[in-house]
C-alpha cells in the first residue's frame, strides 16, 4: 500500500507520521519475553548523534558499547544515556553481540525506515548539470529506494506535492518537473572568465567591497595581455570600470542566489525536524558563493543537527578538473570544468557539520547515491541529556572520540540549543498519514 506523509510547509509545518511501522531489531539483542520494556524516545532535553564508525580499513565497526566512546559537549564530558546501532541492510553481514544494546529496551520506530529528501539547487545548476543530476536521481529511485523507504523531492523552491511519500511514481515526476533556472552560477561564473578577467569569487567579493589595489592590479595584468582590447575598453581606466561593473552584479547576483538556497535548506530542514528519528537530505548542486555566508551556513547546519537531519551532496557537474574553463558534458571520460569556482566550501560546511559527505569528480550518479544509501544504512545513535539543559539558542560543540586508538568516527559536530518543535504521532492504522494542519 502507498504511504504518504503530508508536509504542509509554511511558517509552522506540521508533520504526521506514517502508519505503524515495525522497528528492525539488533539481531543478537537480548530480550526477555514478558519484561518491561523502556522505549527511548527523543525529547526536547535529550540530544541524539548519529555516528559512522569506521576501522582503519574504512569498514563499519559492530559491537561496540558506550563505554567504546567518550562524548563531549563543549568541552565538557558528558553521560551517554542510550547507545545502540541500526540496520536497514538484511544482507549485511554485521551481527552486533548482545552487549550492543540494554536488556529491556525497544527500539523506537522511528528508525525503522529511512527517509530522504532530494534537493535540487536550480540556482547553481547549469541545464547539462540538472539533467545529470535528474537521471541519477530517477536511478536512485527506481532502484535503490527500498520498500519501506520515504521520499520526497524540493523543486522550483516548494516540495513537490507538499509532502513525503513511498510512492515512486510521484517521486519520479517531482523529479522530471524541475526546470533550469534563467541565471545559474555558471552562467555567472563565465561573465568573470572574459576579458577583463577577474581570477576568482573571492577577487570579485574584494573589488565589490572597494579593494582598489586588486581593481588595480587585476586591471593592469588585463591592459599587459591584451594591450588591443584594454585600448578599445578605454585603456587602464575603462579596464577598471569594466572589473568593478562585473565584480558588483556578479556578487549582487550571487548573493540573492545564496540568500534563496539558503531559504530552501531552512524550509526543508525546519519540515523534517517535525519527524523522529534519522533523515536524509540530498543537495544536487554545482556549489555556491559561501565567503558571506560561512556564519549562516553553519547556522542552517546547526539546526538541520538538532533536528536529527544528515546533509550530503553530490557535486551535479561530474567528473570535474580546474585546468580547462571549457565545460565538456559530451563524454564521460572527459573532466568538466571548475575553475573560478570556490562553491564546494559551502556544501563542506552543511555536509561536514551534520555528519555526512560531499561526493565529488564522480559522472556515475548511480555509486554516489548508493555511497549515501549505504552509509544511512548501519549506524549508532547516541543520546544523552546535556548538563546544561537550558535551551538558549546558541551553538553547542559536540565530539565524539574513539576510547581507544583505530576507530574513525563521522558524526554532526554540533547543534542548536533550541526546543524541538512538536512531533505528530500516528493517527490512524491504515499506513497513509493524513495533512498536518497549521499550528
Amino acid at each position: 500500500m502507498m504511504r504518504t506523509v503530508r508536509l504542509v510547509f509554511c511558517s509552522v509545518v506540521a508533520v504526521v507520521l506514517l502508519g505503524p511501522v515495525r522497528a528492525i531489531p539488533l539481531r543478537g539483542q537480548n530480550q526477555q519475553n514478558g519484561s518491561p520494556q523502556t522505549t527511548f524516545r527523543s525529547t526536547t532535553s535529550l540530544v541524539e548523534v548519529d555516528a559512522v564508525i569506521l576501522d582503519d580499513h574504512g569498514q563499519f565497526v559492530p559491537g561496540l558499547t558506550a563505554d567504546d566512546l567518550k562524548l563531549f559537549e563543549d568541552g565538557k564530558p558528558q553521560a551517554i544515556q542510550q547507545f545502540y546501532m541500526i540496520t536497514h541492510d538484511s544482507t549485511n553481514a554485521i551481527a552486533p553481540t548482545a552487549n550492543l544494546s540494554m536488556t529491556g529496551v525497544q527500539l523506537p520506530e522511528e528508525h525503522a525506515r529511512r527517509v530522504f529528501v532530494l534537493v535540487f539547487d536550480e540556482g547553481s545548476l547549469a541545464t547539462e548539470s540538472l539533467m545529470r543530476a535528474k537521471k541519477g536521481a530517477e536511478q536512485f529511485i527506481q532502484e535503490q529506494m527500498g520498500p519501506g523507504d520515504v521520499g520526497g523531492v524540493f523543486i522550483n523552491s516548494g516540495m513537490y506535492r507538499g509532502r513525503l511519500t513511498t510512492d515512486k511514481n510521484e517521486l519520479l515526476l517531482g523529479i522530471r518537473s524541475s526546470r533550469p533556472a534563467f541565471d545559474t552560477r555558471q552562467s555567472l561564473l563565465a561573465s568573470l572568465r572574459e576579458f577583463p578577467q577577474i581570477p576568482s569569487e573571492n577577487d570579485a567579493e574584494r573589488i565589490e567591497s572597494g579593494a582598489l589595489e586588486v581593481t588595480e592590479r587585476l586591471g593592469e595584468a588585463a591592459c599587459n595581455d591584451d594591450p588591443v582590447t584594454c585600448a578599445q575598453d578605454g585603456n587602464l581606466q575603462g579596464v577598471e570600470n569594466l572589473l568593478q561593473q562585473k565584480a558588483r552584479l556578479y556578487v549582487r547576483t550571487s548573493r540573492s542566489l545564496v540568500a534563496q538556497t539558503v531559504q530552501n535548506l531552512q524550509y526543508v530542514a525546519g519540515g523534517l525536524a517535525h519527524i523522529p528519528g534519522r533523515k536524509t537530505m540530498i543537495i544536487l548542486s554545482e556549489g555556491f558563493f559561501s565567503e558571506e555566508s560561512r556564519a549562516i551556513l553553519q547556522n542552517v547546519a546547526a539546526q538541520a543537527a538538532r533536528g536529527g537531519t544528515t546533509i550530503y551532496s553530490i557535486d551535479a557537474r561530474g567528473n570535474v578538473n580546474h585546468m580547462s574553463v571549457n565545460p565538456d558534458v559530451v563524454r564521460a571520460s572527459m573532466s568538466r570544468s571548475g575553475g573560478f569556482d570556490t562553491g564546494d566550501d559551502s556544501l563542506n560546511i552543511l555536509t561536514s557539520g551534520t555528519g555526512g559527505f560531499m561526493i565529488r569528480g564522480m559522472d556515475d550518479f548511480s555509486r554516489a547515491f548508493g555511497m549515501i544509501v549505504r552509509d544511512t544504512s548501519t549506524y549508532y545513535v547516541i543520546g544523552y541529556e546535556p548538563d546544561n539543559k537550558t535551551m538558549d539558542g546558541k551553538y553547542r560543540k559536540i565530539e565524539l572520540k574513539p576510547a581507544s586508538p583505530g576507530l574513525t568516527i563521522r558524526s554532526r559536530k554540533g547543534y542548536l540549543a533550541v526546543t524541538l518543535p512538536p512531533l505528530e504521532q500516528i493517527r490512524n492504522n491504515t499506513g497513509i498519514g493524513g495533512v498536518g494542519g497549521q499550528r
